[in-house]
């Protein structure tokens, strides 16, 4: 099912609700909310770039993000990040409550560098690059397995975020929306190919956008508080919880993401402490794979097999390239439909920053 409060996403046409402002100002007004939030330009110029990408194709990861700016806003000991535990494959970053797509950032790249930088014959096939102690998000996945994947190398990404999704109907949240994804290099001359999914039935600001539309979820993604199924926003936020997608796979899929990126990563351990949010450091792992060193002309057959798919049959689509269609159409219009409140949020941000 997809979700009418993300249906906005698929097209340009300004909706009931919805602002027209260019890609420029949308990115350039964010940096300035952020740093009047508390960041420095640096720090606010990168969220505000991966928040506005988002936005450019279609993700639900965008600048919804700014509609609680304090969810945004740095903790008053937040220093920039360091490496700890550095080997020649692996290295662990301490994000020392930087902003999680910071941290992010940093831990794809060195992920990458790990795997393509010594020309040795000593060099990793495989690197894996973790990160921990931030408390804010890391916004859209797919952003840097395909940062990755535009470097030559498989991207395999994951993170977990506090307590907002239920195991199972009636349980306590215990899981993040615990996304996951997968960029594939598929040439000089070809995007790569990404695949970004939240383990949840639907992303925690998916329901923050519900909310400040005033629009009901999609059926069953949601439970009130005492387990029941909800297509309330308010109800969700109140003590309720998310589902997982697909039953007891999505459940098992989801803790998966928690154990390989919150108990591997360094981040807050579910179980250990009262709760992800109050500890503050939700964790990341990065995952780079040189297909070089394992097989010849990876690139190729990796385009072979997606183009087999996409020939299958008429219905086929291939995960990631609508959003390339939406992004290269709204490249070329230059300009984003952004909810009204949304981009009120922001603007009141960057003149007033956050509310007294």
């Amino acid at each position: 099912v997809t979700p009418s409060i993300i249906f906005r996403t698929f097209s340009d046409v300004p909706q009931p609700g919805f602002t027209s402002v260019s890609i420029s100002e949308a990115q350039s007004t964010t940096a300035l909310a952020l740093k009047k939030i508390g960041w420095d330009d640096d720090d606010a110029n990168v969220q505000a770039e991966i928040m506005t990408a988002a936005e450019v194709c279609g993700n639900n990861q965008g600048l919804v993000k700014m509609y609680q700016p304090a969810l945004m806003a740095p903790s008053p000991n937040a220093s920039k990040p360091t490496v700890e535990r550095d080997t020649a494959s692996s290295a662990v970053v301490n994000a020392n409550q930087s902003p999680g797509m910071v941290a992010a950032v940093m831990a794809a790249d060195l992920a990458v560098s790990k795997v393509t930088d010594d020309d040795s014959k000593s060099k990793p096939t495989i690197a894996i690059v973790s990160a921990y102690n931030t408390s804010t998000s890391s916004g859209q996945l797919g952003h840097y397995v395909e940062r990755m994947a535009k470097r030559g190398v498989i991207g395999i990404a994951l993170a977990n975020s506090p307590e907002f999704v239920s195991a199972a109907p009636g349980g306590d949240p215990v899981f993040g929306t615990n996304p996951l994804a997968v960029g594939i290099p598929r040439g000089s001359n070809m995007a790569p190919f990404t695949f970004d999914m939240a383990t949840s039935a639907i992303a925690l600001f998916g329901v923050l956008t519900a909310k400040s539309k005033g629009e009901p979820l999609p059926e069953h993604v949601a439970y009130r508080k005492d387990g029941s199924m909800t297509t309330d926003a308010s109800e969700v936020m109140e003590g309720g919880a998310i589902a997982t997608f697909g039953g007891h796979k999505g459940a098992g899929l989801s803790l998966v993401v928690e154990l390989l990126a919150g108990a591997l990563s360094g981040g807050a351990v579910l179980g250990e402490v009262e709760s992800k949010k109050a500890a503050k450091s939700w964790g990341h792992t990065m995952i780079a794979i040189n297909p070089d060193l394992l097989v010849d002309d990876f690139e190729r057959k990796s385009a072979s097999v997606i183009d087999a798919v996409r020939a299958s049959g008429d219905s086929i689509r291939i995960p990631g390239e609508r959003s390339a269609k939406i992004a290269a159409e709204r490249m070329k219009k230059g300009t984003l439909p952004i909810p009204e409140k949304i981009w009120e949020s922001i603007v009141n941000t960057a003149e007033n920053g956050l509310p007294k």
